[in-house]
């Protein structure tokens, strides 16, 4: 655009949403000045995510972010779960670890080479007057919009498990670990983002991390303690942490972006858990989509509210995608029972678009082995179609209709036989002579995980088959896909 009436911006966070700010800015505005503030107090950081597919189109429109050292990329097509001592194998295709601090050093530098972006190392206490407007891209615990909560209608709220983000100079395959010390289990999330390092997280439930004694730890306490837990898995490699400490995910909602001409990017407007591997792809795509919409507006106001319009969409659906991964997780952490392959494709299947059928089209492989322990050998079956005896009933298929009356609810076979189940919603605390199998129903709202959330905890906890009840008809991929996830054994038709 020519005659913007926007001559100063001042970009406050030099991380990916702020650096890609100001160098979109750059390119588009040559006449505008632009200060990206960037904080005295950055420390070292681990890795980042990135596909392939992401990747090509940043290079589309700047090919020189991501002209790194190969010392500062890995790559792989993928990811190994361990559970229990089991290696299991399956796809993660074209993607890449990065260093964090390479990266977005590399990016800082590249908008500081534009003749009108002046890098300025400062923290910053108060908004920038001067500008006619502010990109607060200084993440999620972001000062300045804290100050303004009740503008932007600021929530943050905490999630269940703790986490402790960590690096090791050693190179790790791409891998998730599912480690049981008794009290609970340890998730691990760890990939390699360098010639010489790897990122590893530690996640787990705070009761678990309290009855093996390091809840409470400091972050230089836990470092020795994990690296001892987790020796043959690094191979005698040391930790080191990133984060102060044991701290909650802390998913972060703003109901407006903007303040005046103040506007939000990055983790400072929406968090996504790291489990997805969302949060840096969410903050560069917002921080182009700003700079073009400032680019195309002679009034900041109209710029940033068509930015919220664009954008706000997609974070609020990575955030609903995101929230169900936390709740994955956080079940396995409570200690749902480990299923090794089944429950690596409950893993791999916790984001709605990896359906059965879409996982077996890209990873057939492994899917085919996780339906042969579904039916105890190999086969061409189906989830819905590996046969299941409940009690004295051999069902031909997991697609099944019940008789349902007083609590109670009836399967009835082919033969005449009957097998007699009870509709709970938590698991019994004693043997139920004469009862079968259970049902329980689904929840009415949220994605795959949370509407079976009551099933996949009681199938956890009882020793009896279980049936999910819907209230309506589930595709038949649906159904697939949670029985071969291990969240319930039949679906009832309704």
């Amino acid at each position: 655009m020519s005659g913007t009436s926007v001559r100063t911006v001042a970009v406050v966070g030099g991380g990916p949403a702020g650096a890609f700010c100001a160098l979109e800015l750059a390119r588009l505005l040559p006449d505008t000045a632009i200060e990206l503030y960037d904080r005295e107090d950055r420390g070292p950081g681990a890795g980042i995510v990135l596909t392939d597919e992401f990747a090509e189109r940043i290079r589309a429109v700047h090919p020189e972010v991501l002209r790194l050292p190969e010392s500062a990329y890995a790559s792989w097509d993928e990811t190994v779960t361990m559970i229990d001592g089991e290696r299991i194998p399956s796809g993660a295709f074209g993607m890449s670890g990065i260093s964090r601090q390479v990266f977005h050093a590399h990016v800082r530098a590249l908008a500081a080479q534009h003749v009108n972006v002046r890098l300025i190392r400062r923290n910053v206490a108060r908004l920038p007057e001067q500008a006619d407007l502010v990109v607060l891209a200084d993440g999620a615990g972001s000062e300045l919009r804290r100050e303004r909560a009740d503008r932007f209608g600021t929530s943050v709220s905490p999630g269940r498990t703790r986490y402790l983000w960590m690096s090791t100079p050693s190179v790790l395959e791409p891998c998730f670990l599912l480690k049981d010390l008794g009290p609970g289990p340890l998730v691990v999330h760890a990939y390699p983002h360098a010639a010489d390092e790897s990122t590893f997280i530690v996640e787990a439930d705070p009761d678990s991390l309290s009855a093996l004694g390091l809840l409470d730890l400091t972050a230089a306490e836990a470092e020795p303690r994990l690296a001892a837990l987790f020796r043959s898995e690094l191979g005698g490699a040391p930790l080191t942490a990133r984060t102060a400490g044991w701290q909650p995910f802390r998913t972060v909602v703003n109901r407006r972006w903007s303040d005046g001409r103040t506007v939000l990017a990055g983790d400072a407007a929406h968090t996504v858990h790291f489990s997805t591997g969302s949060g840096t792809v969410l903050a560069i795509e917002d921080a182009l989509c700003l700079a073009r919409c400032i680019a195309g507006h002679d009034d900041p106001l109209q710029a940033a509210a068509e930015y919220e319009s664009i954008r706000r969409p997609v974070a609020e659906q990575t955030q609903a995608e995101a929230a169900e991964s936390t709740a994955w997780f956080e079940q396995v952490c409570r200690g749902e029972r480990l299923q090794g392959h089944q429950t690596v494709f409950a893993l791999r299947s916790r984001r709605a678009v990896n359906t059965f059928s879409r996982l077996r089209e890209r990873d057939p492989e492994f899917v085919a082995r996780t339906v042969a322990r579904l039916a105890g050998h190999p086969t061409d079956a189906e989830p819905v179609d590996v046969p299941l005896t409940v009690g004295r009933v051999r069902l031909a298929h997991r697609l099944v209709e019940l008789e349902r009356r007083d609590g109670r609810c009836v399967l009835r076979g082919a033969d005449g036989t009957r097998a007699v189940g009870l509709v709970v919603d938590r698991a019994p605390d004693r043997p139920l002579p004469g009862i079968d199998f259970l049902a329980v129903r689904a929840r009415p709202e949220g994605g795959r995980v949370t509407r079976s959330a009551p099933a996949a905890r009681i199938r956890s906890e009882a020793a009896l088959p279980i049936v999910l009840l819907v209230d309506e008809e589930l595709p038949r991929d649906e159904a697939n896909t949670l029985i071969a996830a291990a969240r319930t054994d039949l679906v009832a038709v309704p």
